[in-house]
C-alpha cells in the first residue's frame, strides 16, 4: 500500500496554474516594466535635447561679440538649463567650465558628429549628453565654438509608479483567474480520476463485477475502457481457475486414497476425508504441523524432504496395524513442499500373504500323496512284488488318487465360492428331516470309533429357503470334523432350533476342543490346530462350509474350551413365502459375519 501524500492533484493543479501565472508576471515586471521606463527616458530625452539646443542658441542670440570669459557663459548656460554640466570647446581646445563640471562629462568619449546639434542617451539609461555648436554673426563666426551639455534624465516615476500598480494589480488578477481555473479544472479531471480509482480498489478488494464510467476526456475513457477490459478478463480467469479448483477440491475429497500436502516449514496445507479416515485424526481437529501426525508417518516425511528425488514410494505400519503406501512427490515453485498420497494396502498385503499360504500348503498337499503314487510306483516296477504286495500297492494308489481328487474339487469349490459363482437349486429344506438324516448316515462310522451320535430336533419343523445338498454338505463337514476330534466314550449332538427370524444348526461334541489362540483361525484354508493329524485331512472342511453358508445368506460360528469340547453353529435365516421381488428368499438378510461367535 502506498503512503498518502500531502498534495493531491486539485493542489498540483492550482500550484501549477499558479506556477505559470507566477513566471508571467515576473516575466512582464523584468522584461516589459524596464523597457517601458527606457521608453519614457528616451522620450524625455529627446525633448530635453531640443530644449537645451533652444537654450544654447538663445545665449548666441543674445550678441555674443567678444568672449572674455567663457567659464561665466558656462556657468549661465549650467543654471539656465538646471541640473547640467557645461564644457566650452574651440577647435577641440576646452574654452570654458561650469562650476558643476565634469562628473557626467569627463568619462564619456566627445560625440563625432561635427559641427551640429546631437544628442545621446548614454548606455546607462539614465544621464543625456548634448552637443550643441554655438552660430553667431559676430567675430567668432569664424570659429568652430561647441557647448557640450550633460544632464540626467528623470525616470518618470509618476507615470513608472501608476504602470507598476496596474501591473500589480494585473499579477494578482492572473493569481486569483489560475487559482480559480485550477480548483475547476481539478475538480472536473479528479472526480473521474478517482471514479476510476474506486473502481480499482473494488477490483483490488475482490469485487471483480466493479466497471468503471467512460465518461469525460479521451484519455479517460480510454483508461477506463482499458480498465473494464482488464476487469473482464480477470473475471474470466479467476471464473476458470475457480472452477478448477473447485473440481480438483472434489475429485480429491472423494478420492480413496488419503490426500494432504506439506510446506517447505513443515506445516499442513490440506487434507481430504480420507486422509482423516486413515490417520483415525477427527475432521473437526485437524493438524496444523506434521508432528501432529503418526510417528511412522512423521518419518517417512522426514526421509522424504531429505531424499533428493522427486517422487518416492514406500510403505509403513501405524501403531493400529493399519498398512500404508505412501507416495510423496515435491511440488514446484511457487508451491514448494510435498504432495503426499497414501493408499490402505491392510487387506492387499493381506491376501498377497494368503495367495502365498495358499500357494505353499496346495503345493504341500499336493506334493505329500504325489510322492507317496511315485514311490509305490517304483515299488511296482520291482520284479520282487508278489501279486499281493502288488494289489495293496495299487489300493493305496488308489487311496492317494482321491486324496488328489478330493483336494482338486474341494479347491475348485472355493473358487467358486469366492467368485459367487457356485450354482444354488433354492427350495424349501425342513432342517429337522436334514439333521436325522445326516445323523443316520453317520451314526455307523460313530459307533466303530465308541463315539454316540444323537440328533435333536424341536416338535414344530424348521425350514429354510436353500440348497438342500449344499446344506447337507455342511453339516457333514461339521459332523466329520467332530468325528476326528472326539475319542472313544465321546459324544456329538446334532441340534435344531430357531431364535427369533434365524434358524440354527449346530454340531456339539465333547472331544478335544480348540485353544482360545486357535479359535480365530479355525475356518482359514490348510488350518489344522494339531499339525499330527495332517494325513487325515487338508483342512479345507471347515473354509467350504464357512463359504457355503454365507452364499446362502447364513453365518457360521465356534465355541470350544481346551478338553471340554466345540459347538460349531450354522445360522440361516427362516423361509418365508416367495414373492415376485423376492423370488428366493425374501426376508434373508446376512445375520453377520461368518466365524464370530455369537
Amino acid at each position: 500500500m502506498t503512503r498518502p501524500r500531502w498534495l493531491g492533484l486539485q493542489g498540483w493543479l492550482i500550484a501549477a496554474l499558479i506556477g505559470v501565472g507566477c513566471a508571467a508576471s515576473i516575466a512582464v515586471l523584468v522584461t516589459v516594466l524596464p523597457t517601458l521606463e527606457q521608453t519614457v527616458r528616451r522620450d524625455r530625452a529627446g525633448d530635453m535635447a531640443t530644449d537645451i539646443a533652444k537654450t544654447v542658441q538663445g545665449v548666441a542670440d543674445d550678441g555674443l561679440s567678444v568672449v572674455d570669459d567663457w567659464t561665466k557663459i558656462a556657468d549661465d548656460l549650467a543654471d539656465r538649463i538646471g541640473g547640467a554640466q557645461v564644457r566650452i570647446t574651440t577647435d577641440g581646445h576646452v574654452v570654458g567650465r561650469s562650476r558643476t563640471c565634469c562628473a557626467l562629462l569627463a568619462p564619456f568619449p566627445p560625440i563625432s558628429k561635427d559641427f551640429t546639434v546631437d544628442s545621446q542617451l548614454l548606455t546607462n539609461g539614465t544621464t543625456l549628453r548634448v552637443k550643441v555648436p554655438l552660430q553667431s554673426d559676430g567675430p567668432l563666426a569664424q570659429n568652430r565654438v561647441f557647448v557640450e551639455v550633460a544632464v540626467p534624465v528623470p525616470g518618470g516615476a509618476t507615470e513608472m509608479t501608476f504602470v507598476q500598480r496596474r501591473v500589480m494589480f494585473a499579477v494578482a488578477v492572473v493569481f486569483g483567474l489560475a487559482a480559480l481555473a485550477g480548483y475547476a479544472l481539478s475538480r472536473f479531471i479528479g472526480g473521474r480520476i478517482r471514479r476510476l480509482a474506486d473502481t480499482a480498489s473494488r477490483l483490488a478488494a475482490g469485487d471483480l463485477s466493479a466497471r468503471a464510467p467512460l465518461k469525460g476526456p479521451e484519455e479517460l475513457a480510454t483508461l477506463g475502457d482499458g480498465l473494464n477490459v482488464m476487469a473482464a478478463r480477470i473475471e474470466a480467469q479467476v471464473g476458470a481457475i475457480t472452477g478448477e479448483r473447485d473440481r480438483a477440491r472434489v475429485l480429491i475429497s472423494s478420492l480413496a486414497e488419503g490426500v494432504f500436502s506439506v510446506r517447505e516449514d513443515s506445516t499442513l496445507r490440506m487434507m481430504n476425508p480420507s486422509a482423516f479416515r486413515l490417520l483415525d485424526i477427527p475432521p473437526d481437529h485437524p493438524p496444523t504441523r506434521v508432528g501432529e501426525l503418526p510417528p511412522p508417518l512423521v518419518r517417512v516425511l522426514a526421509a522424504a524432504i531429505r531424499d533428493p528425488r522427486d517422487t518416492i514410494e514406500t510403505e509403513t505400519v501405524l501403531r493400529d496395524g493399519t498398512e500404508l503406501s505412501v507416495v510423496t512427490a515435491r511440488l514446484a515453485d511457487p508451491a514448494k513442499g510435498l504432495a503426499v498420497t497414501m493408499r490402505d494396502v491392510t487387506e492387499e498385503r493381506r491376501l498377497e500373504r494368503a495367495r502365498r499360504d495358499l500357494v505353499a500348503n496346495v503345493s504341500h498337499e499336493l506334493k505329500t500323496p504325489l510322492a507317496a503314487i511315485k514311490g509305490l510306483l517304483e515299488l511296482l516296477e520291482s520284479d520282487h512284488v508278489d501279486d499281493a504286495h502288488r494289489r495293496e500297492f495299487l489300493d493305496l494308489m488308489s487311496a492317494e488318487a482321491g486324496r488328489l481328487e478330493r483336494l482338486v474339487e474341494e479347491q475348485l469349490q472355493l473358487a467358486r465360492l469366492d467368485a459367487g459363482a457356485l450354482p444354488l437349486e433354492r427350495d424349501r429344506v425342513d432342517l429337522d428331516a436334514l439333521a436325522e438324516g445326516v445323523a443316520d448316515s453317520r451314526r455307523p462310522l460313530a459307533d466303530a470309533a465308541g463315539v454316540r451320535l444323537t440328533a435333536t430336533t424341536p416338535a414344530a419343523p424348521v425350514t429354510v429357503y436353500a440348497d438342500g445338498a449344499r446344506i447337507e454338505q455342511i453339516l457333514l463337514i461339521l459332523v466329520d470334523n467332530a468325528l476326528r476330534h472326539t475319542g472313544e466314550g465321546g459324544r456329538i449332538d446334532i441340534g435344531v432350533s430357531v431364535s427369533g427370524t434365524s434358524a440354527r444348526l449346530s454340531v456339539a461334541d465333547t472331544g478335544e476342543g480348540i485353544a482360545e489362540t486357535d479359535l480365530p483361525f479355525v475356518f482359514d484354508r490348510f488350518y489344522r490346530g494339531d499339525r499330527s493329524r495332517e494325513g487325515r485331512s487338508a483342512g479345507l472342511g471347515l473354509a467350504i462350509a464357512r463359504g457355503l453358508a454365507t452364499a446362502h445368506g447364513g453365518l457360521i460360528d465356534v465355541t470350544s474350551r481346551l478338553g471340554e469340547g466345540s459347538t460349531f453353529t450354522l445360522r440361516l435365516p427362516c423361509a418365508a413365502a416367495p414373492t415376485a421381488e423376492h423370488p428366493l428368499m425374501p426376508d434373508a438378510s446376512p445375520l453377520g459375519e461368518p466365524g464370530v461367535p455369537r
